[in-house]
């Protein structure tokens, strides 16, 4: 499976911790960026990774707020002279850190009120059921770090799950999601020009329900406009249970 290209966003969003660039490090030093688990909580937070493999901070104070996700996309450096041979445990400095979002789920049909530019076409998997979405929509930039996270929070996403009597593409090995998103204020939709690309989270425990469709197809209403006036309906497909078949296996217990 093609990994997508992480996408670090709205710089106002990001948990810069002002750290020592790993430019220029000698070989034993490894950095890499990832989606990972957030464990604990301030002081002692730790993150985990799709290989099980979990990150404890050597720079814990640097984390001065409460990180309110599941997963986030770490940035993180670590001597790989340190690492104890048969450990799952790495001790490692955090350079980045952005806490990612949750889609919404609803239960019932909503209606968009804004578009959006683009959804990822490719999709990350954590596990069986937790996957990471891309969406690039519009919004009204700001040099206001308050201004501009003020018009991000006005933005929701969430996913509907139509029966099959709500779509013909519904069947017993297709599974079809409604992303709806919507602004708490569509009436200055035109003042939103600029693009920004966030990392969203899923979690398919919601809509599976046991189930493991061959497809899913998320529907959205795209745009190259940020108004609805010339938004057109989109989709992206995912081959849900030959990328788990691959990936995954039949480890039941993800």
């Amino acid at each position: 499976m093609k990994k997508t290209k992480l996408a670090v966003l709205f710089a106002a969003l990001m948990v810069m911790l002002g750290l020592s660039s790993c430019l220029g490090d000698p070989d034993p030093y490894f950095t890499g960026t990832e989606i990972m688990k957030v464990k604990g909580f301030i002081g002692l937070y730790s993150f985990e990774s799709a290989g099980k493999y979990t990150v404890e901070p050597t720079n814990a104070e640097a984390i001065t707020s409460e990180i309110d996700s599941e997963y986030a996309i770490v940035t993180y450096k670590y001597d790989s002279r340190t690492l104890t041979q048969g450990s799952n445990k790495i001790q490692g400095e955090i350079l980045n850190l952005l806490p990612i979002n949750d889609f919404g789920f609803t239960s019932g049909e909503m209606e968009t009120n804004a578009p959006i530019h683009t959804v990822g076409a490719t999709v990350n998997f954590f596990d069986k059921t937790n996957v990471f979405i891309n969406l690039t929509y519009y919004y009204k930039d700001s040099s206001n770090a308050t201004d501009l996270t003020a018009e991000l929070d006005k933005h929701q996403f969430n996913i509907y799950k139509p029966t099959a009597e709500e779509d013909e593409d519904v069947n017993d090995n297709t599974m079809v999601l409604y992303l709806y998103h919507t602004v708490a204020d569509p009436d200055i939709n035109k003042e939103r020009t600029s693009t920004g690309t966030e990392t969203r989270h899923f979690n398919l425990n919601y809509v599976l329900g046991g189930s493991e469709p061959e497809m899913i197809i998320i529907k959205f209403k795209q745009s190259s406009y940020s108004t609805m006036d010339d938004a057109r309906e989109s989709e992206i497909r995912i081959e849900y249970k030959s990328i788990i078949d691959q990936y995954f296996g039949n480890n039941t217990s993800l």
